[in-house]
């Protein structure tokens, strides 16, 4: 009889395993590129998405034995550890791409490609997780498989597409708003932008899942039985690309530096 291990250990050994895979990979990738950081920066972000979904899927386990408080810790904790493993200045954020092609950072043409490349690496995430639950020795992990990814899982969308979108697009905004006022020195900011954004997540977490961004949403709702491609697209991929420009008009009025004032006659 196989011998039954804790889902908890299970997932951490699990993320552990994908992360050290990641990195692995990552370093034969830029040998084969010869470090050439333009080709790097493509595959740096498939390798990151694929990172990142695989832990947010594997995160259901924490989230169904344990509850919401294990869950959000579990969320900071993996968003810190990918925080400290990505490079080639990956984000695995279809919405930063986004950002960065309308500061001009970016041509259309690379960011078209970066974001395919990030849907790319969150499917392949999904396969890889359902396998991995095929052999992990814990009952948590074989009845998720026979129930949810076997047959069918519910999809995160359990409001209307209006309410939605509004929620994909609110999330958004909070999000890249406080980006404007997080702490400035590396493991600071590491550490609030992680707290900052499961903050969002728990907060609407029954409304949407609270992606806020695309090919996370692309890699976990897709291969869901209960919503169509034009849900999916109107709520996950138009709200929160459409929040992006008006994030920026926001941060812009906040940051624009107070006109000089004139000196007076008596000066």
């Amino acid at each position: 009889m196989t011998q039954e291990y804790p889902a908890v250990l299970a997932t951490f050994l699990l993320v552990f395993f994908t992360t050290v895979g990641c990195n692995l990979i990552r370093s034969l990738t830029k040998r084969i590129l010869r470090n050439d950081p333009v080709w790097y920066s493509y595959a740096a972000e498939l390798i990151s998405t694929f990172q990142l979904v695989a832990g947010v899927i594997e995160g259901d386990i924490i989230l169904e034995e344990y509850g919401l408080y294990w869950y959000a810790l579990y969320l900071w904790i993996l968003f810190v550890s990918e925080s400290l493993t990505f490079d080639g200045d990956s984000t695995a954020n279809t919405c930063m791409i986004w950002q960065s092609m309308l500061k001009g950072d970016f041509s259309p043409g690379v960011a078209l490609s970066k974001i395919c490349l990030q849907v790319v690496g969150g499917q392949l995430a999904y396969p890889y997780v359902r396998f991995m639950w095929k052999v992990v020795p814990t009952n948590r992990h074989q009845r998720k498989v026979s129930h949810l990814l076997q047959v069918y899982c519910a999809s995160a969308l359990n409001v209307s597409i209006l309410e939605g979108g509004f929620a994909e697009a609110l999330a958004t905004l909070t999000y890249f708003m406080t980006l404007n006022f997080q702490p400035k020195g590396k493991y600071s900011g590491m550490f609030a932008d992680a707290a900052i954004q499961v903050l969002i997540i728990v907060t609407g977490l029954e409304w949407t899942g609270m992606m806020f961004n695309p090919a996370l949403a692309a890699g976990i709702t897709l291969n869901c039985g209960n919503q169509s491609l034009l849900e999916h697209l109107l709520v996950y991929w138009a709200a929160p690309l459409a929040t992006v420009p008006l994030a920026r008009a926001i941060a812009g009025a906040f940051n624009r530096p107070t006109p000089a004032v004139p000196p007076t006659k008596e000066d």
